[in-house]
């Protein structure tokens, strides 16, 4: 079964009232600094309430950006969470503090 849809990730702004908003859609996203070092991935039901929240904790760089890939219709919140913990394997970004979706034991990384 498909997660995501093929193709490059789309790019938007953290800050809510940044010119390039995120969707209100289902994806998988990471968050990068402004020197394009991966902080966070991620996965959500609704990426533009998922940015807000991020961007409100403050913990990311104010000019950090959001990169998302879409989710297909086919897909579905445990789908993407093993995609997400696919890419939390891969990158091992510094602000991941479960290892991929809800329930799943703390990481002790920290910037």
């Amino acid at each position: 079964m498909g997660t995501i849809k093929p193709g490059r990730p789309a790019k938007y702004d953290l800050d809510p009232k940044g010119s390039r908003r995120p969707p209100e859609d289902p994806c998988v996203y990471r968050i990068r600094d402004s020197e394009g070092n991966i902080l966070k991935d991620g996965e959500t039901n609704n990426l533009r309430r998922r940015a807000g929240e991020h961007y409100r904790s403050g913990a990311f760089p104010k000019d950090s950006t959001i990169e998302c890939m879409p989710a297909d219709g086919r897909s579905t919140s445990r789908t993407r969470r093993v995609q997400e913990q696919r890419k939390i394997n891969q990158d091992n970004p510094p602000l991941n503090q479960s290892k991929g979706g809800e329930g799943r034991p703390a990481k002790k990384n920290k910037l």
